[in-house]
Order: structure tokens, then C-alpha cells, then sequence
């Protein structure tokens, strides 16, 4: 699997998949695909669980359905891109460790990320903060991509270090 993002104002993420790679999205995500990639819609991707999992991710600001894009007898070509200007920003998850992000921000993912809800810590947060208190919840093992409207400030955190609305 390769993936290169192009543009500047509304990017695009475009992947080349080699035949049986995938990636999954939220339903109405995808750009263009070419012929060679087989797209199926299930509730049970991006952290199982079936309904109660997909139910989880509609409370956190997702959609009830999960889609899978596979290269099948061929390599293939699938995109995504931003729905407002900003920037896509690729996200490497590893076991044990999550990521808060805002509610509309996952882009796309390989196959071993997990969706779920997540919530504000803070009642004033959650108030004013303007995404109210609840957050999409990354976890997993594997790649997700972040569509971020506006500019992007990168903080690397020392452990145990936290920024505070």
C-alpha cells in the first residue's frame, strides 16, 4: 500500500493498493476509486462490536456505517479528500496508546484502527469548547488519517505532559 497526499488548500489522499490491501472510511468519504477495488459497507469495521460498536461511533460524531475499499485481482487506486481547507495528517497508532480527536476529523484508516466515542474530561471544555463533550476515540494498531480544517500546530508531549483548552 502506498499513500501520497496532493494539493494544498483541499487536499487529496490518494492510495495505491496492491492486490488484497484495504482501507476503510466512514460512509461518504470516498473520492474516486478505480474498477479494481471492491467497496463493502458494514457496521463492523473500525472497532467491532457489530451494532453496538457502530452505535458507538454515531454517539461520537461517526457514521452508522463503516466502508472497506480492497484491491481484488489487481492493484487499485482510491481517494479521499477534504470536505473544508485544511490539511490531512497521517497518524501511526500503536497498541496501547489513543488519540482524541475532534468529532468529524478521521479521514480514513487501515483496517486495524478502531472508531469509537470518546468524552471531554472537562465540564467548561465541554461547554465552550465548541465540539461539545464528545470526541471520536482512536485506537488500534495501524495508520488513520486526520482531516484538520485550518493551519496544523504540531506539540510532540513529553510523557505524562498535557495541553488544556
Amino acid at each position: 500500500m502506498q499513500a501520497r497526499i496532493v494539493g494544498t488548500t483541499m487536499p487529496v489522499l490518494e492510495f495505491l493498493l496492491d492486490h488484497n490491501d484495504c482501507v476503510i472510511s466512514e460512509a461518504g468519504e470516498l473520492s474516486w476509486m478505480s474498477s479494481s477495488i471492491q467497496m463493502t459497507t458494514h457496521t463492523q469495521f473500525a472497532g467491532g462490536g457489530g451494532l453496538f460498536g457502530a452505535l458507538k461511533r454515531v454517539v461520537g460524531g461517526g457514521s452508522l456505517f463503516m466502508t472497506e475499499y480492497r484491491a481484488l485481482g489487481a492493484p487499485g487506486e482510491v481517494a479521499f479528500a477534504t470536505r473544508v481547507p485544511g490539511h490531512i495528517v497521517p497518524v501511526e497508532v500503536n497498541p496501547g496508546h489513543e488519540y482524541f480527536i475532534h468529532r468529524h476529523g478521521f479521514l480514513c484508516a487501515t483496517e486495524q484502527i478502531q472508531l469509537s466515542v470518546g468524552f471531554q474530561q472537562s465540564l467548561g471544555a465541554g461547554i465552550f469548547g465548541g465540539d461539545g463533550f464528545l470526541l471520536q476515540r482512536v485506537a488500534g494498531a495501524g495508520t488513520a488519517w486526520l482531516e484538520l480544517s485550518g493551519e496544523v500546530v504540531i506539540r510532540d508531549l513529553a510523557p505524562g505532559e498535557r495541553l488544556s483548552p
